[in-house]
């Protein structure tokens, strides 16, 4: 026994299969942009083993491959010491990098620290590149 097929209802799957991934897109985007861009990743790079702290490079690299940036005339590079400012805080870290979501990621001696550039008031070099 089998179950006739028209055109119709081939063209009505496919136009909500379109409509689901559509859906799961979106919700995926917001959760992205609301919730996991706040989160921080306590992380201790002065108690990791080289060859970890290695590997957590090579990954934070990874996700943020741009190695300069430059902010009102001033371009800081990779391993840049920074020391950056925002509203709610202040971070002094090694420069890791930016990504194309305009975030920006530093190594400080406790944590890896990943922020958005809109948020920043001031960046300054506390010591130049190595």
């Amino acid at each position: 026994m089998y179950i006739p097929l028209t055109l119709m209802d081939v063209l009505t799957a496919a136009l909500w299969a379109c409509i689901l991934v559509i859906g799961i897109q979106f919700v995926s985007r917001l959760f992205v942009k609301f919730i996991a861009r706040g989160t921080i990743f306590n992380l201790r790079p002065d108690q990791l083993e080289p060859e970890q702290l290695e590997a957590v490079l090579k990954n934070c690299y990874k996700l943020f491959p741009i190695d300069s940036l430059s902010w009102n005339g001033t371009l800081f590079k990779r391993g840049n010491e920074l020391k950056v400012i925002t509203p709610n805080a202040h971070f002094t870290g090694e420069f890791i990098g930016v990504n194309d979501d305009d975030m920006l990621c530093l190594m400080t001696n406790h944590s890896v620290i990943a922020h958005e550039i809109r948020t920043i008031q001031d960046i300054q070099t506390i010591r130049p590149l190595r």
